[in-house]
């Protein structure tokens, strides 16, 4: 029975069909494809079939004939008499989901009323139950607001009255639409995409499976499922209204590709080495579909059979789970038997004309079995045997084996030897005058040998070398010859001495007398043998050098003299001269710097002076002079050297520097500001603006010792003034000395104006302050608690407690605390404290 809702559904459905305008349908041409449409005014939200039930319930595969109902929503404010479509009417199998049919679809009809949705009937359309319907390319058009045009609307002239749609579903009823993916190779890996259509949303549904399909769990009420294995799966889908469609699909399993055998190549494998093999195969899929392995290979018999080769056929064969054989092989060229090899004898040295006879020797390759091949080979072969000069013969053999191959010749090399090789004899060594060498000249050889073997002739004529100098020395004569088969003969010499040419020599000067300082320049003297052409030796001597002979009473003796080496690297006689020298010279001094000047504060400092002397070494010594200029404290102090040498000779230099005394600025500081004030002492910084030789004064420069007041009491201390306590309100003149460095300091001195003001402590009664704590009957109360300094508080770094009374005995300052003793009676005390500001 159905529900009061589901009867109210279909009465407004009902109410809506009867209340349609008259339509009308018609065939269109399409508008041009480039049709301009931006107006959004009227477009179609909805299309239904009608003619049937609330559920447009029919039998599943049966032809049905239903109305086509477009709802169009007109957004404007205005009637639009006429309204067009054109698009492709496609019809999808309910069974498969495969286009059964798509043919051109065109309508107009109208009115189309103001700011609601208006449905309009377009005809029949024909299909079977369960079917899905579109209509795709769907483009739109209507009538202006102002001229009632109807239809059929003409295409050419519609925009921008016109719209697009790519496509719209027909409501026939309950439906869907389904995407499936096959399960890979039986595996759980099929699914299905269900897009339901028609009817009223929400749905729900319900899937079955058979024909062994498997509902994973969890998912028989989803509307899509996952995880699928190969089977038909059902679905019962209901909308709002209860209305129902039943829809059923396959999933099927893919078939995993067939796998193929790795790329083999042919091959050449040598006699008797062929064997079985392994050879995979893959169809490079994954998962389940994946097929892979090994096959491992049969082989056929060699064609021909025997130790000279043939060829053998590998094969693989492999049969997969669903019957499918593949197949590969490929051909193994047998190589016949390694080659036979052939040793040669070992080579031989022989005397001329006598060669060995021509010989055979054996071959084989070293196999045993059916690959065993050996032999003899063919008698050896000679190449021409050599004359009487020797040489080298080749003896080759050669063979051919059992194959018809022909072997690698092997050979060796039989050397002739040659006759014996000629000799030489050298005249005896001689010793000759420079210049007097022989003429170059030839001497005999022979093998001493009879017949054929007689190798005789004349040698080279004979070179000397090297050619001797002035300087004599020895020369070799060296006969060379070539016999008559092109063969050096050992060389023969022979030893010439040649005597060097004669000693040179040379002549000093006079002996002289100079001053001191005037000895001569280095110099140097020729020498010679006196002999001509080749013989002759000259030169010119090394530098000369000079020797103190003779020292004392400021005058000495200087001996020159002169040493050479000959060309021969032979030592001539040395030769020399006496210089008297007569030293009458006082040393030089080096300029010292010009009087100068220097501030107090700086030391004098004088420039080492520097003397010379031509002939001896000088002795400096100096004396300094200090003259005061005036009372002020400047000086100058000179300072006198005096340069002596050995022989008494003296000169003299001095240097002065002047020290003038501090300038001393005391500005007036009493503008300065009063640091603080407690009973009646004030802190003042005196030095503030005060300046030494245009320089702020430092405390370091400050001297303590010499102090004076026009007021009793009033001391300096560092470079602070300290007012005794209940010094009275005014101005008071303080006089202090600052000295500079200097050991005759004298001091400059500075007068300064110093205001005192009484009290600028704001000393408040603390008697109220908290009690820190008590031990023994002794109270630590802070007394500076509300006290300021200047108007701020007073903090515990500007306290001063070296300056402390009481009018009552016994309490004493401690740090920021006053320590009261065990027993005080009670009742008020006044303290007297001094805060200092920490410079």
């Amino acid at each position: 029975m159905k529900s009061k809702s589901t009867i109210s559904k279909k009465l407004q459905i009902f109410l809506i069909f009867t209340l349609l305008s008259i339509s009308m349908s018609f065939a269109q041409t399409f508008p041009p494809a480039n049709t301009s449409c931006t107006s959004k005014d009227l477009e179609v939200v909805a299309a239904n079939f009608s003619g049937g039930d609330l559920c447009n319930s029919c039998t599943t595969a049966t032809s049905i004939s239903r109305s086509l109902i477009l709802s169009v929503n007109n957004s404007t404010g205005s009637v639009r008499t006429s309204f067009a479509f054109w698009g492709y009417l496609e019809i999808y199998s309910g069974t498969t989901g495969l286009l059964i049919s798509s043919t051109v679809r065109t309508g107009c009809g109208g009115p189309v009323l103001p700011g609601i949705v208006t449905s309009l009937n377009f005809g029949n359309v024909t299909y079977n139950c369960g079917d899905i319907v579109k209509i795709t390319n769907l483009f739109e058009a209507w009538s202006t607001s102002n001229n009632n045009e109807t239809c059929p609307l003409d295409p050419n002239n519609i925009s921008p009255k016109c719209g697009k749609l790519p496509s719209i579903t027909v409501n026939g009823g309950v439906n869907g639409e389904f995407a499936l993916i096959s399960s890979l190779c039986s595996s759980a890996t099929g699914a299905i995409d269900l897009a339901p259509s028609g009817g009223t949303a929400p749905y729900t549904y319900l899937w079955i499976a058979s024909a062994g399909g498997v509902i994973p769990t969890g998912q028989s009420t989803n509307q899509d499922l996952t995880g699928l294995v190969p089977g038909t799966y059902s679905v019962r889908i209901t909308d709002a209204f209860g209305c129902i469609a039943n829809k059923s699909r396959t999933i099927t399993a893919t078939t995993p590709p067939v796998a193929t055998f790795t790329t083999i190549s042919n091959i050449t494998a040598a006699c008797g080495a062929p064997s079985t093999s392994t050879l995979s195969y893959t169809n490079n899929a994954s998962g389940s579909c994946l097929i892979s392995g090994s096959a491992t290979s049969t082989l056929s018999t060699q064609t021909p059979a025997g130790s000279c080769g043939g060829t053998i056929t590998e094969s693989w064969t492999y049969t997969d789970a669903y019957g499918r054989t593949i197949t590969q092989s490929r051909t193994i060229s047998v190589n016949p038997a390694a080659l036979p090899t052939m040793t040669a004898l070992a080579n031989t040295t022989v005397d001329c004309g006598s060669m060995p006879a021509s010989s055979t020797i054996p071959f084989t390759n070293g196999l045993s079995g059916g690959c065993l091949i050996n032999g003899t080979s063919n008698p050896s072969t000679f190449t021409t045997t050599p004359s009487a000069c020797g040489g080298t013969v080749t003896e080759t053999w050669t063979a051919t084996d059992s194959c018809g191959r022909t072997l690698v010749p092997v050979l060796r090399i039989i050397t002739v030897s040659a006759a014996a090789l000629p000799t030489m004899s050298a005249p005896a060594n001689t010793t000759v005058a420079c210049g007097g060498l022989p003429a170059a000249s030839t001497i005999a050889f022979s093998n001493g040998l009879p017949g054929g073997c007689l190798i005789s002739g004349t040698s080279n004529p004979s070179t000397l070398s090297p050619t001797p100098g002035a300087c004599g020395g020895t020369v070799t004569e060296t006969w060379t010859g070539m016999d008559s088969c092109g063969r050096a003969l050992a060389p023969v010499a022979r030893t010439i001495t040649v005597s060097p040419t004669a000693l040179p020599t040379m002549t000093a000067p006079a002996n002289i007398t100079v001053t001191c300082g005037g000895l001569p320049a280095e110099s140097t003297l020729p020498f010679t043998n006196g002999l001509s052409s080749g013989c002759l030796v000259s030169g010119t001597s090394n530098s000369s050098t000079f020797t103190t002979t003779t020292a004392g009473n400021c005058n000495g003796k200087v001996t020159q003299t002169w040493t050479a080496t000959d060309i021969c690297g032979r030592t001539l006689s040395t030769v020399s001269r006496v210089i008297t020298i007569d030293d009458t010279s006082a040393p030089t001094f080096a300029a010292l710097p010009t009087s100068s000047t220097v501030s107090y504060s700086t030391t004098p400092s004088f420039q080492q002076a520097v003397a010379t002397d031509t002939c001896s070494s000088v002795t400096l010594t100096f004396n300094d002079v200090a003259t005061p200029t005036n009372c002020n404290g400047s000086y100058s102090i000179t300072r006198t050297w005096t340069a002596k040498d050995v022989c008494n000779n003296t000169s003299i230099a001095s240097q002065t520097i002047n020290v003038s005394a501090a300038v001393f600025a005391a500005n007036n500081d009493s503008g300065s500001s009063v640091n603080g004030f407690i009973g009646g002492t004030s802190f003042i910084n005196v030095l503030l603006n005060d300046t030494l030789d245009g320089n702020p004064i430092t405390a370091s420069q400050v001297t303590t010792t010499f102090v004076s007041s026009t007021n009793a009491g009033v001391t300096l201390s560092g470079n602070n003034v300290v007012v005794a306590p209940g010094t009275p309100t005014g101005n008071y003149t303080l006089t202090y000395r600052i000295c500079g460095v200097s050991a005759t300091c004298s001091c400059a001195t500075g007068i300064v104006t110093v205001p005192v003001t009484a009290t600028l402590i704001d000393a408040v009664n603390d008697t109220a302050a908290p009690i820190n704590g008590y031990v023994g009957g002794t109270a630590f109360t802070n007394v500076l608690s509300n006290d300021t300094l200047n108007g701020s508080p007073v903090i515990p770094s500007q306290v001063n407690t070296t300056f402390v009374s009481s009018t009552n005995a016994g309490i004493t300052l401690s740090g920021t605390n006053v320590l009261v003793a065990a027993g005080t009676p009670a009742g008020s005390y006044t303290l007297i404290y001094q805060i200092c500001e920490v410079l």
